[in-house]
């Protein structure tokens, strides 16, 4: 790589710090949970048209969600980023999305002086309401991102972590439909829907034991209203993490075997459906992964142990049309947990700055190597039809 061109993507960022600071600052002031970011939506855009990005609002149709674009006008690769910057009801930034938010767009304000050398462009995609209706699957299926030839971004955590593999999610509600009846008066004319979901729960409980790999949890979201009447509607939610869709699948099936000895067992009836959307499992691109660890550790940040993750994150369907990563950046408290107050609070000190900092320039340079280096493009995209072979054959899809 020109070293020129590497010294130049470190002093744009530091340029630009003092603003992302304060992006980073408003958003983790002013939180706003998942499909309500006009206020992120707002600052961010005009930030990127300020620094000579065309941008694209209410991108596919979907609110508070953009595309930002510099082009070269010169041939070259295409680098996309994305920024997510909606927040966690009543606990404010605690996943650090006021820094997802932030440190993309420094790499992305790098990266536009970077493709005016070497041609090519640099998209950033605010991607919104990730928390709950990830609108990166939405965007992933109508083919937003098949334009890049790369996508990344960084999230903050308490420990560093490189890209790895996060798991497929989705979310299902059971809904159970009985008969109503006075409890004391004439039971015997009612069912209970609350005992069909109550046996529903149990089952689950007891198969899912038998599950490899696999996280299942749920809460009851009606049950009735007065003692005195028997419910004739009763309802649980879960949220369902596997290694991959065709793991989903198969739960779904166990899911749909259990409603039904359990409404049986009453004489009920039941429906299963999405209350949330889901999404699948990450692949990271080692190629591209490598290339990230190795300037986050030159610059500083340490080292980016391998692993797993047991969480989800709509990048994960990113990764299934482009080569992705999303690696992990460490706040340095391991006391913390993601999704709590506590680590809202780190976002915004200045372990929160140094992430901010070193994730932007991080980010830039592995932006600015793609954009250099022919050969690691290749690999990179040579890796990525490999993997996407052994998911298909390993899926069945």
């Amino acid at each position: 790589m020109r070293e020129d061109l590497k010294k130049m993507m470190i002093a744009t960022v530091e340029k630009n710090l003092p603003e992302l600071k304060q992006i980073r600052n408003f958003l983790y002031e002013n939180p706003e949970v998942g499909g309500t970011e006009a206020k992120a939506s707002a600052l961010l855009t005009k930030t990127l048209e300020d620094h000579g990005f065309q941008v694209e609002r209410e991108f596919h149709g979907i609110p508070y969600c953009f595309r930002s674009a510099f082009d070269s006008g010169k041939p070259g690769p295409v680098i996309g980023l994305t920024a997510e910057y909606d927040a966690l009801p009543e606990i404010g930034h605690g996943c650090g999305h006021d820094i997802i938010a932030a440190a993309p767009l420094g790499a992305a304000f790098a990266l536009k002086e970077a493709v005016m050398e070497t041609g090519g462009s640099v998209v950033l995609y605010g991607t919104p309401a990730e928390e709950c209706f990830v609108s990166k699957a939405q965007l992933s299926r109508e083919g937003a991102f098949d334009e890049a030839d790369v996508a990344m971004t960084v999230h903050p955590n308490p420990v560093n972590q490189a890209s790895g593999r996060t798991t497929a999610l989705d979310a299902w509600q059971v809904d159970f439909y009985g008969k109503s009846a006075h409890a004391g008066a004439h039971p015997e004319e009612g069912v209970n829907a609350l005992d069909a979901a109550v046996h529903f729960y149990t089952l689950i409980g007891f198969e899912k034991q038998y599950l490899k790999d696999t996280n299942i949890y749920g809460v009851f979201a009606d049950g009735g209203e007065k003692c005195s009447v028997i419910p004739d509607h009763a309802a649980v939610k879960y949220l369902v993490r596997a290694d991959t869709v065709k793991d989903i699948a198969k739960i779904r099936a166990m899911f749909e075997r259990c409603a039904g000895a359990a409404a049986d067992a009453v004489g009920a009836t039941y429906k299963i459906w999405n209350n949330e959307p889901g999404n699948m499992d990450m692949v990271t691109n080692e190629t591209l992964s490598d290339v990230f660890d190795r300037y986050y550790e030159e610059l500083g940040g340490g080292k980016m142990p391998k692993g797993e993750s047991g969480g989800s994150t709509d990048m994960g369907d990113v990764s299934h049309v482009v080569p992705a990563i999303h690696p992990w950046i460490g706040l340095n408290c391991p006391q913390c947990s993601l999704h709590s107050r506590e680590f809202a609070e780190v976002t915004v000190t200045e372990a929160g700055d140094r992430a901010l900092e070193l994730g932007a320039k991080a980010l830039a340079l592995t932006g600015l190597e793609v954009l250099t280096d022919p050969d690691l493009l290749k690999n990179i995209k040579m890796e990525f039809r490999q993997a996407e072979k052994a998911w298909k054959d390993e899926t069945g899809e």
